[in-house]
């Protein structure tokens, strides 16, 4: 796990994650691309992840261990939101629900409309991945991964000819008993650490087993 790749990526359409509550909806960090996102995406990609009729039991930490990579952050060069779009939730002739959940469909989290805000498309994020190298795992220059809700993201994902300094999740550390410092808190699953070397992040992750 010492061995590291700088990553380039580049998102081909838009994404969007509820991260932040805001008036009619939600939107997301604009930011960034979470470690987990990142290795989740990846690991469907090349065949890692096995398709099941049932959702498992939430466990980060197990579901990290069985995957080949660790990642950190990615962060935004120049970080955007598309404006405010809105869905639809057709909960009457879609949800099967009874009338009297009907009745209570313009308010609270039952509303039909709602809006969120999405990355757009040629966004550049930067950070690394550890362990295996799949781009020569796989004999290829570029990978695309999907993320976002409903995995409506897509990402292009390149060997970075600068590697920069990343930034770990110190969230996904503690899963692993490490406590690393937080520079900033975005979220509780989202915490990052002060920028470091892509070699001294290496060390780091070498610890999460």
């Amino acid at each position: 796990m010492k061995s590291w790749i700088g990553l380039r990526a580049e998102t081909l359409t838009p994404f969007a994650y509820h991260s932040l509550a805001v008036q009619g909806g939600t939107a997301t960090l604009p930011e960034l691309i979470g470690d987990n996102a990142l290795i989740f995406g990846l690991a469907t990609a090349l065949g890692h992840a096995r398709a099941s009729v049932a959702l498992p039991s939430k466990d980060y930490r197990r579901d990290l261990l069985a995957m080949p990579w660790r990642a950190s952050v990615l962060t935004a060069d120049d970080p955007r939101l598309l404006p405010p779009l809105s869905r639809r939730l057709n909960l009457e002739e879609e949800g099967g629900f009874p009338k009297k959940l009907q009745d209570v469909v313009a308010k609270g989290n039952m509303k039909q409309f709602w809006t969120i805000q999405e990355v757009p498309p040629g966004q550049v994020f930067r950070g690394a991945i550890f362990g295996p190298d799949p781009f020569a795992e796989t004999g290829r220059e570029t990978l695309v991964i999907r993320i976002g809700l409903h995995r409506n993201g897509m990402v292009r994902l390149q060997r970075a000819a600068d590697p920069a300094p990343v930034r770990l999740n110190a969230a996904t550390a503690a899963l692993f008993g490490r406590d690393l410092p937080v520079d900033r808190f975005l979220l509780y699953g989202l915490q990052l650490t002060p920028k470091m070397s892509p070699a001294e992040a290496a060390e780091e992750v070498a610890q999460w087993k």
